[in-house]
């Protein structure tokens, strides 16, 4: 009885934080849709906490450097999950964070964030080397490697299973000479499940899957194939990081002009699907503008970089 007594301060103190910030809320899962084309958010709503009956889940996506934007909103009585179209996830990961609005119009604060994991292609002499960002927001208990050809759905051969939830890359030394058609995806093994409300259950997070080659039969990309490159952090002293996602298997030649065009620096040609960082080090570069530069596919991208 004194035990009770003794927690009840703390219940009411709670309520009463509650009332102050809006509801507690709090993210299930997030992962890449069956048709690899966009992300899903998921809620379940008895892990959602308010005083006041709960109105809106707002879903917050965090931008490239730092900070979060609002992508959208569900009612409360809709489905408990949210499909954000607007991500590609074939081009990098994406953190997610959700709020819930009551019906008096307070928001609670933002989740604990749930990041979608990566997945990327990199061919590095003669074997592929398939690596994966983490999951953020669960614990897992290891990741699948799985290749299928069929073009859609989760993967159909397992390829490589990790010994833990730590090994995030895995060198496919028997790569087949023609690969064409070939998608590899990476989900998880976890103990847990999300149950969403008048959706799907959902038992694993997949990745993006990283196909060979595009629809195009010359196997070239239709467009612009690289996507989000940017060199971080810029203006710099030492070094600095490329960064850019490619969504075609082509090879990409890397290289850095001065501020007259002429090459002064050249890095090994690459080929790669997905998200990837090339450390730049001008450390020994005299001071002033400089450019990177990527070819693909004969198109030309380019970002200005300022060494101080």
């Amino acid at each position: 009885m004194n035990k009770i007594l003794l927690l009840l301060p703390l219940f009411f103190f709670n309520l009463f934080i509650n009332a102050q910030t809006g509801p507690l809320t709090d993210i299930c899962l997030v992962t890449v849709d069956t048709t690899f084309t966009h992300n899903v958010v998921v809620w379940e709503r008895g892990s959602q906490t308010s005083v006041n009956p709960i109105d809106s889940i707002r879903i917050y996506r965090a931008k490239l450097l730092g900070g979060d934007t609002l992508v959208g909103s569900v009612h409360w009585d809709s489905v408990s999950q949210f499909r954000d179209y607007n991500a590609d996830p074939n081009l990098r990961p994406y953190r997610y964070r959700i709020s819930g609005v009551d019906n008096q119009g307070l928001e609670g604060p933002l989740s604990l964030p749930h990041q979608t994991i990566h997945f990327a292609i990199l061919e590095q002499g003669d074997s592929i080397r398939l690596r994966w960002t983490k999951y953020m927001g669960q614990s897992i208990n290891y990741y699948n490697c799985w290749v299928d050809s069929a073009g859609s759905g989760p993967g159909v051969d397992l390829l490589h299973s990790t010994f833990n939830d730590v090994d995030t890359s895995w060198w496919h030394s028997d790569t087949p000479l023609d690969w064409t058609g070939l998608g590899y995806i990476v989900d998880v093994d976890w103990n847990d499940q999300c149950s969403a409300t008048k959706a799907q259950d959902h038992n694993t997070t997949r990745s993006n899957r990283a196909n060979s080659v595009e629809s195009n039969p010359n196997g070239l990309f239709e467009g612009p194939a690289i996507k989000g490159m940017m060199v971080f952090p810029n203006p710099i002293n030492e070094t600095t990081k490329l960064i850019f996602s490619s969504k075609s298997w082509s090879p990409i030649t890397v290289f850095i002009t001065d501020i007259t065009g002429r090459k002064v620096g050249q890095f090994n040609p690459i080929k790669v699907l997905g998200q990837h960082q090339i450390k730049i080090d001008l450390e020994s570069y005299n001071s002033g503008m400089y450019h990177v530069v990527l070819i693909q596919n004969n198109r030309v991208y380019s970002q200005a970089l300022l060494k101080l």
